[in-house]
């Protein structure tokens, strides 16, 4: 069935697809990704004296961060796959229109384990690092993610 729709739109289907319309927008879904590499609950517990239970919410945290990568990167090929057979099933095949989609997204991705990286090795990521780049893959300036 999405294959039928995205062979309809063609080409300028947008780089990732939100499932029905009652189903949450693709920023709702991955907004809690903006808040597990901040340090604020971590700290608080210190604050309280839980220095391990901060090491183990600082684990536990990046470990479903990581997670949320996986899905996103899952649900981003999936839209690429879905936009490539559009643009082949309507004889538009465009190889730099899916090259620059790939690049975008797969450094983004990069981009965002980068971070969950640098919060393994002890340095703090400010949630905005994760939040600019969230919104350049879901509203960038020509690969648009459907949020709706």
């Amino acid at each position: 069935m999405l294959a039928l729709e995205s062979a309809r739109l063609g080409s300028e289907l947008p780089l990732l697809l939100v499932a029905g319309e009652e189903g949450s927008s693709v920023q709702e879904r991955y907004a809690p990704m903006r808040r597990l590499l901040a340090e604020d609950d971590e700290l608080f517990l210190k604050k309280l004296g839980f220095k391990e239970a901060a090491k183990t919410l600082r684990r536990k945290h990046r470990s479903c961060y990581f997670c949320y990568i996986t899905c996103l990167g899952r649900e981003i090929r999936t839209a690429r796959k879905l936009g490539t057979l559009a643009m082949s099933s309507k004889e538009n095949w465009s190889f730099w229109t899916l090259l620059a989609r790939t690049v975008i997204s797969e450094s983004s991705l990069l981009y965002l384990r980068w971070l969950g990286y640098r919060h393994a090795l002890g340095v703090n990521v400010a949630a905005r690092d994760v939040q600019e780049c969230l919104d350049f893959l879901f509203v960038g300036p020509r690969f648009r993610l459907v949020t709706t």
